[in-house]
């Protein structure tokens, strides 16, 4: 899964950024609907503020973190240099320029807005959490562990920081440490306010890896009915349940992955094209595997594409 995914969808299960706002009742009826996704509204109700308050820095920012939401990106990152402009800049703000660069694919200028935002606040956890995930995701695990450490000593209800642990263990190989940091990922879920189905799903992937499909099922079932969207989760039931000769059954979860409206023409959606494609014509349903085909070929041929 790509960086810029996961800092938008994690940013609704981290810890507040916002702590330096302040917390009038619209800021903080904008920021609710922020983290509940509901960012036609959030908009509107910004925006009517500024007409009042055109200069204000944190409204500034707040319409800056819908556009991020809105995947209108070169329009929050204009939007956060106009807010430094006139407030200087903020451990908040680093933050979502280093999520605004990832989201354009500029990840080498990912890194540094997130040492800039530590380096204004030490103690936010989510900058920490934010920093490790990049530096997991250019495979410097020590690193990414040891910052995934601090966001955990910060907030040690932080899920997704614990769940980064085991990522991190998981692509130095170190399975059963993996495997042990997943747990304790899905033990603080279970009594997390904000519930995240990365975890289970997480654990789930591995264990099929493993062949331990007995075991990854039902975290698969927990990760489906907490977000039964989630293209990852719905594609992995797939895989399992073919795995264990349930070819219909695991149709039925690749068809439900490519309709997820989650899903939008991302690699996971193209593997799941193909998966389905190739079950359709094992089972016999020669029409829908020869569109599965010619809509995987499709989305591959999207992504791979080269500009001159």
């Amino acid at each position: 899964m790509r960086l810029a995914t996961v800092l938008v969808w994690t940013l609704a299960f981290a810890p507040p950024v916002w702590s330096a706002l302040p917390t009038p009742d619209k800021v903080s009826e904008a920021k609710g609907l922020i983290d509940a996704r509901e960012l036609d509204r959030a908009e509107k109700l910004i925006v009517a503020e500024m007409m009042t308050t055109p200069q204000d820095p944190d409204w500034i920012t707040l319409l800056a973190q819908v556009r991020l939401g809105q995947n209108r990106t070169p329009e929050a990152l204009k939007l956060l240099d106009d807010a430094n402009q006139i407030a200087g800049i903020t451990s908040a703000r680093a933050m979502l320029i280093s999520l605004a660069e990832s989201q354009a694919g500029h990840m080498d200028l990912a890194e540094p807005p997130l040492r800039t935002a530590i380096r204004l606040d030490p103690f936010n956890a989510s900058a920490h959490y934010f920093l490790g995930r990049l530096l997991y995701t250019d495979n410097r695990f020590d690193e990414a562990i040891e910052e995934s450490n601090k966001a955990i000593s910060l907030a040690p209800g932080f899920v997704r920081a614990y769940e980064n642990l085991g990522l991190c263990y998981e692509g130095k190989h170190d399975l059963a440490e993996a495997e042990r940091w997943y747990l304790k990922a899905i033990d603080r879920e279970a009594t997390s306010e904000s519930k995240t189905e990365w975890p289970m799903l997480d654990l789930a992937t591995m264990m099929i890896r493993e062949n331990r499909y007995a075991e990854a099922k039902p975290y698969l079932t927990q990760a489906i009915d907490i977000n039964p969207r989630n293209i990852q989760s719905l594609f992995q039931m797939g895989i399992l349940l073919e795995r264990t000769g349930d070819l219909k059954g695991a149709l039925d979860q690749f068809r439900a992955a490519i309709q997820s409206d989650q899903a939008g023409d991302q690699p996971g959606r193209a593997s799941a094209y193909y998966r389905a494609a190739l079950l359709c014509k094992k089972l016999g349903y020669a029409d829908e595997a020869t569109e599965d085909f010619k809509k995987f070929n499709e989305i591959h041929d999207a992504h791979h594409h080269i500009s001159p």
